[in-house]
């Protein structure tokens, strides 16, 4: 399993295209969205999520 967290935001295609990459290199991961709405570039934030 991956846990995704991310500062991607939904607006573009960015989270679907890393997903999709994953996928291609290992077909039988699961998954999990956590976030992809922390502030850009805020560690603190994505620490604490």
């Amino acid at each position: 399993m991956i846990s995704l967290l991310t500062d991607f935001g939904l607006h573009d295609g960015y989270v679907g295209v890393m997903k999709g990459v994953i996928w291609r290199i290992v077909p039988e991961i699961q998954i999990a969205d956590i976030s992809h709405n922390i502030s850009p570039q805020n560690v603190l934030e994505g620490a604490i999520a």
